[in-house]
This record gives C-alpha cells, sequence and structure tokens, in this order.
C-alpha cells in the first residue's frame, strides 16, 4: 500500500490519531480538543513535512507515522524523533505496522540518522513490543509523584 508525505485533505482525519494517542499516552491529562491537534498538524505541515508519512489502504488514511529532527543541545550530535506512531484499529497486528515502521526507518537511514528516539507510554505495550522488534532498547524511564494518592 502507498506510503507518502502527508497533505492538507489528511490533517482532519491525522487529527483524530492525535487525539488517540494523546488519551492513550496521557489519560485525564489529554488533550482531546480535535482543534488543538488540527492547528498543530497545519503549523508542522510547513517546517516537516517530509518526515509526517501517511500509510493510505484503498484510498482511506490507515496510519501516520510523524518524524521530527533533533539536535542534542550538549553533544550538537543530529538525531531522529519518532513523534507519533498510529494504525487504525483494522489494520492493527496486519502488515500494515511493519510497513508503516519500515518506512519510518527508510526515512532515517536514507537522512544519514545515527540515533532515533522513541517515546512510548509504560503501558503502550503494542508500541513497546514494536521497538523491541526493531531494535530499539529501553533508556529512561519517568517516576511521577502526585500529592493525595495513596502510598502503594
Amino acid at each position: 500500500m502507498p506510503i507518502r508525505q502527508i497533505v492538507p485533505d489528511d490533517i482532519a482525519v491525522i487529527a483524530q490519531f492525535e487525539t488517540d494517542i494523546s488519551v492513550i499516552s496521557f489519560g485525564e491529562e489529554a488533550i482531546t480538543d480535535p482543534r488543538f491537534h488540527i492547528k498543530k498538524l497545519e503549523k508542522a505541515l510547513h517546517y516537516e513535512k517530509k518526515g509526517m508519512l501517511v500509510l493510505e489502504v484503498d484510498g482511506n488514511v490507515a496510519g501516520w507515522m510523524w518524524i521530527t529532527p533533533r539536535e542534542n543541545s550538549v553533544t550538537k550530535q543530529m538525531y531522529a524523533n519518532f513523534k507519533s506512531f498510529y494504525i487504525a484499529e483494522p489494520y492493527r497486528g496486519t502488515a500494515y505496522v511493519d510497513e508503516l515502521f519500515d518506512a519510518g526507518m527508510m526515512y532515517c537511514k536514507r537522512a544519514g540518522t545515527e540515533r532515533i528516539i522513541g517515546k512510548v507510554h509504560v503501558s503502550n505495550l503494542p508500541m513497546r513490543l514494536l521497538y523491541k522488534k526493531y531494535g530499539f532498547k529501553p533508556t529512561h524511564l519517568t517516576m511521577e509523584w502526585f500529592s493525595g494518592e495513596a502510598d502503594d
């Protein structure tokens, strides 16, 4: 299936994907207002289009991957950040997942990227397994404490 760069007509569907990603990643603190995600995507379209990949199946947007170039502020080393990865429900667990992820990896290789960062919520097991499948290693774990919560 074709994997291509984002076009303006994709934004409404991808904004919903971004909303779903936000809920998976942030739970009750998720930003669920589609207007926020639409505005964010419209702005990024002008600066980051090359790394905004869309999986199309039968003429429909079925998946989405957003890759952003970054620079380490200390070492000045360039790296890629896998900012978003999403596969629509009917296509999860299919070869489309690997097809889109492979396209992202190839994008990074063609750009000469030597390091890729992908952040994932600790409870998002499918994404953690996908990263592991592609040789990603866990390097950081964020710990949080909230006042008023019961001690475990």
